[in-house]
């Protein structure tokens, strides 16, 4: 394929994509702004800037939801365009294949799979933090333990670290009247009660340790000792709290697996976190998908009188997409099928499926 061609069908792919990723993301911020002004009301004093700058942390998070229909649209736009401009019908002529014209369409879709994961993922979820602080400040909303007695639970090589209070106070980390239970781990996975730290207070230092005040150690076969400080090291930061006491987190692509590592160390299921990780990974996949079968469905359509159909089609095939997926990953979640099938089968699938109907065009 001659570069000419291929940065023309790549710039036309590119900005029908940048077309269709504004109109979506319009829509998305429009009916968040609308739907939080009218929760909000008169209740809290919060001006319109401010409720658009809520927004805008919030809507990257909510983008990521659609980028599935977001390349499917812009890839049908872009063919269909050219379509209609019989710009396809001269390169078939010159001898160009269907495979060849859509590669630029395919390499772009795999590239913003890619930087998504890798790039916007981190910064979105950057923002929806920065969103929930702003939220917790402005207008009371953002994460809030959960109410009476709290539980945390922390693996630190063969140890893992149960630690009960009965409240906490957010403004600074601090847990009331804490427990910290000290359980080791056998080499055969079993574990046993090692020692019991009980304090009055015990505050989360963002320097990586618990400062327990007033505290009565006890420990099996060894007289009580009653200490008035103990430094605890802890691999746990407020993201960590928060998450362990209900509140809403979001791990990024790059923190997702320390996340997984911390949360099976320390006895918990990290299978939500797996899946979030493989989805992230399989998006190239899932875009390319899209991109074969946005290619099979514009091709296939007449030159007059099919946008119309197209855009019933497109929507179809974007939402028979997303409930497929979303079904398969409500197993994932509940353990019915491995995390891999739930993440990885239906852009695999999607994909060829578009491969097989764009060979049937191309070759009859």
């Amino acid at each position: 394929m001659p570069d000419t061609l291929f940065r023309y069908v790549m710039a036309r792919s590119a900005r029908s994509l940048t077309i269709a990723f504004l109109v979506v993301t319009g829509i998305i911020m429009l009916v968040d702004f609308v739907e939080a002004n009218r929760d909000l009301g008169a209740d809290v004093d919060i001006t319109p800037m401010q409720l658009l700058s809520l927004t805008l942390m919030k809507t990257p998070s909510l983008i990521e939801q659609t980028i599935p229909f977001v390349v499917l649209f812009g890839m049908m736009g872009a063919i269909n365009g050219m379509n209609r401009r019989s710009e396809l019908i001269v390169m078939r002529a010159s001898g160009q294949s269907a495979w060849t014209i859509i590669r630029p369409a395919v390499w772009l879709a795999g590239l913003v799979g890619l930087v998504w994961a890798v790039v916007v993922n981190p910064l979105a979820t950057h923002l929806y933090d920065t969103f929930e602080k702003t939220a917790a400040e402005w207008i009371g909303g953002g994460p809030v333990p959960q109410e009476g007695t709290v539980w945390l639970r922390e693996g630190r090589g063969d140890q893992q670290i149960v630690i009960r209070a009965d409240a906490m106070d957010m403004s600074d980390w601090t847990l009331d009247k804490a427990t910290f239970l000290i359980l080791d781990r056998d080499p055969d996975g079993k574990t046993r009660f090692s020692r019991r730290f009980d304090a009055s207070t015990a505050t989360l230092s963002p320097n990586g340790y618990w400062q327990l005040r007033d505290v009565v150690e006890n420990a099996p076969g060894e007289p009580m000792q009653k200490l008035r400080g103990l430094s605890m090291p802890t691999g746990m930061d407020a993201a960590a709290v928060i998450e362990q006491t209900g509140g809403e987190t979001q791990a990024s692509f790059w923190d997702m697996p320390g996340a997984i590592r911390d949360n099976e160390a320390a006895g918990f299921s990290a299978r939500a976190l797996r899946l979030q990780f493989n989805r992230l990974l399989s998006l190239p996949v899932m875009l390319i998908a899209m991109t074969f079968i946005a290619a099979g469905v514009s091709m296939s359509l007449a030159r007059e009188g099919g946008t119309l159909r197209l855009l019933i089609i497109g929507a179809a095939l974007g939402f028979a997409v997303f409930f497929a997926d979303s079904m398969v990953v409500a197993f994932g979640e509940v353990a019915i099928v491995p995390i891999v099938m739930a993440t990885w089968s239906v852009p695999l699938v999607v994909l060829m499926l578009g491969i097989t109907h764009l060979s049937r065009i191309e070759d009859g």
